[in-house]
């Protein structure tokens, strides 16, 4: 996580309210309290994967990892216990300074840094955490170790925590291993005031990105061209792209995760733009269709205004207590409805030939959020992005908004961002109007 003066700055230039390691304590005592048992809590940051001989891919934080502690750096290591009488405790090892290491890559986290940044007292450095567990563990004082056992799909690579599942039962056969996922992921589900705030914030910067992509887009302009626009913007602000942009022209954007990004502007082409910004490791996940003309033709405004309809009948259903699946059923009805009025359908049962995902899914720290889909809770915050898409006609059409719950209804936190037909065709025409 980047400093605190320029994490100040960002949150500033954002509206949002900074995470501090009040948080993250906070986060630490909600996992330990809904363990079944007094057991021992080991997660890890991770370590930067090799890209090539000479290169690594860039590292970001295990989510859990980050979530109970706020620090970011690789190869760290937190080791948490719930109190049980006067043996609860909360240790996190980093890696040693390394003056040599600095030299080519740049300031090591200090542990007085790690303490302030996490709100943890006990930092110690790397080498040591194995002997520490091995200390707890043979002193047989905590009936479970729990690690992160998330595997998302069965052929993939081993993670260290994984890895050190099999370790610790071959140097201590018989402790009871147990997997601190479901726990985490069910906590994730709902957000704190600060969460929130910075997935707003991550709106807030998504939009400018979005400004930038207008003041460029005409037709001959070509998609990488356009993306780069926005990754620039979101640069400047200090802040990431959430994922890989999409920025499609025309039957490009009937791809669903369409990243080619090489084609150029057709005249009379809509351009799918989902492209979003990550502000302290919170994702925005917003989607906007444009009309490179200007205006968009006939056939592409009859589609866009039935997706128009979608989100906000779906956005309207948005209250406690409602169980997320009813939002696709209604996304589903609405789209149905205005495709056989334009013609294009006689069934409900044709819709999978256009629209086949769900409309929404959690947001946070990842894009597509963990934890367990049920009824709507407040605090929650998730997406909804209805959409149509005719390969046969060269036109997919998005409208991508993110969501929070509230005790009554819906925030929509990118409400400022224009998604009307209108007023995407005014903000077009506002932006080309002062091109950059």
């Amino acid at each position: 996580m980047a400093d605190g003066n320029s994490e100040a700055q960002r949150s500033k230039h954002s509206g949002a309210i900074p995470l501090d390691a009040v948080d993250w304590a906070a986060n630490r005592r909600r996992l330990l309290a809904a363990l079944p048992d007094d057991g021992l809590v080991i997660l890890f940051s991770g370590a930067p994967v090799a890209k090539s001989a000479d290169e690594d891919y860039p590292y970001a934080p295990n989510r859990n990892f980050l979530y109970v502690t706020g620090l970011d750096r690789p190869n760290q290591v937190v080791v948490l216990s719930r109190p049980s009488g006067m043996v609860g405790s909360e240790v996190a090892f980093i890696e040693p300074i390394d003056p040599h290491a600095e030299t080519w890559t740049g300031k090591m986290m200090t542990v007085d840094e790690a303490r302030r940044v996490s709100g943890i007292d006990d930092v110690r450095t790397e080498p040591h955490w194995r002997s520490y567990v091995n200390r707890l563990v043979s002193s047989g004082r905590w009936p479970t170790v729990y690690l992160d056992l998330e595997r998302r799909a069965w052929g993939e690579p081993a993670s260290e925590s994984l890895r050190f599942a099999h370790e610790l039962a071959e140097k201590h056969p018989g402790q009871p291993i147990a997997n601190v996922y479901p726990a985490l992921a069910e906590l994730r589900r709902i957000k704190s005031a600060a969460e929130i705030s910075r997935v707003r914030g991550a709106v807030a910067h998504t939009r400018r990105g979005l400004d930038a992509i207008l003041h460029h887009l005409r037709p001959g302009s070509f998609e990488y061209e356009l993306n780069g626009h926005f990754t620039g913007a979101l640069l400047r602000g200090g802040v990431n792209i959430a994922y890989s942009s999409i920025v499609a022209t025309g039957v490009n954007a009937t791809v669903m995760h369409y990243v080619t990004l090489r084609d150029p502007v057709g005249a009379d082409d809509a351009v799918l733009v989902d492209a979003a910004a990550e502000f302290g490791y919170y994702k925005a996940d917003i989607t906007r269709t444009f009309p490179a003309s200007g205006r968009f033709t006939a056939e592409q405004a009859a589609l866009y205004d039935v997706v128009w309809d979608a989100s906000q009948e779906t956005t309207a259903a948005i209250k406690p207590g409602v169980p997320h699946a009813e939002l696709n059923r209604i996304t589903r009805r609405v789209l149905a409805r205005g495709m056989k009025a334009l013609g294009h359908m006689r069934d409900e049962s044709e819709l999978d030939q256009y629209y086949f995902y769900n409309v929404s899914h959690y947001l946070g720290l990842d894009t597509h959020d963990v934890g367990e889909y049920r009824e709507l809770e407040p605090n929650m915050v998730l997406t909804v992005e209805p959409g149509l898409y005719l390969k046969h006609r060269g036109v997919g059409i998005r409208i991508e908004d993110d969501v929070a719950v509230t005790a009554s209804g819906a925030d929509v936190l990118s409400a400022h961002i224009p998604s009307d037909r209108r007023g995407v065709e005014d903000w077009l025409a506002a932006c080309q109007a002062t091109p950059r």
